[in-house]
């Protein structure tokens, strides 16, 4: 406890906060700011284009139980180098939430596959958002697509049981605002991304594309 309360007193270094049990880490990285309980800390891969000097690691709440589904935050903290050394040491330097939501049948809430809701979206409108992408991705509702596939696959597109099929084997990932719409980029086994759309004002009607992510 002492040495809890000696990093508390200065920013802490991310050699202190991996040696730290994730309820310390939370008081040591995110003091001052109000949050759940911390369940674990993860260390974030670099990026291809991540800027020498700095590494991040993920505090992620204990999710909590909200309508459909549940919610927590994922505090992104960044550690830079003063020197900017690749080597460390690495100093905390910015600290930011980002949301998370995951459907569940259950009492309890799950652990993994949750879907960061990018900024816009609070959480009780990124549930019922999800909710109908799972009805849409699963064919529990029939909806006409709208299809483009910029991989060079094509049998995607040949046909609504095709779309369904690639559909099946993915699972939401990050979701966006699209004007009035949202869209929520699907991973699977392979690199390319599928991007599934809805609009409130065409319920029967869907987009959905298929392409490479950016190189970097």
């Amino acid at each position: 406890m002492l040495a809890l309360a000696l990093v508390l007193q200065t920013a802490p270094t991310v050699a202190a906060v991996d040696q730290m049990v994730p309820a310390e880490a939370g008081a040591a990285v995110l003091g001052g700011k109000t949050h759940e309980p911390i369940a674990a800390v993860v260390k974030v891969e670099p990026g291809h284009i991540a800027p020498p000097g700095f590494v991040d690691r993920d505090l992620i709440e204990q999710p909590v139980r909200n309508g459909s589904g549940c919610a927590r935050h994922r505090w992104r903290a960044s550690f830079r180098s003063p020197t900017l050394e690749r080597r460390g040491p690495f100093v905390l330097d910015t600290v930011y939430a980002m949301t998370e939501v995951a459907l569940t049948a259950t009492s309890a809430c799950p652990t993994t596959d949750y879907v960061h809701l990018n900024p816009g979206i609070d959480k009780m409108t990124g549930l019922a958002a999800l909710a109908q992408f799972e009805r849409v991705r699963t064919g529990r509702v029939r909806v006409a697509f709208d299809c483009r596939d910029d991989t060079g696959d094509a049998g995607f597109c040949r046909s609504r049981a095709t779309i369904l099929r690639e559909l099946a084997g993915r699972r939401a990932w990050i979701m966006s605002r699209t004007g009035d719409g949202f869209a929520v980029s699907l991973q699977g086994q392979t690199p390319a991304i599928v991007i599934l759309q809805v609009h409130p004002r065409t319920p029967g009607r869907a987009s959905v594309s298929k392409a490479f992510p950016p190189p970097f």
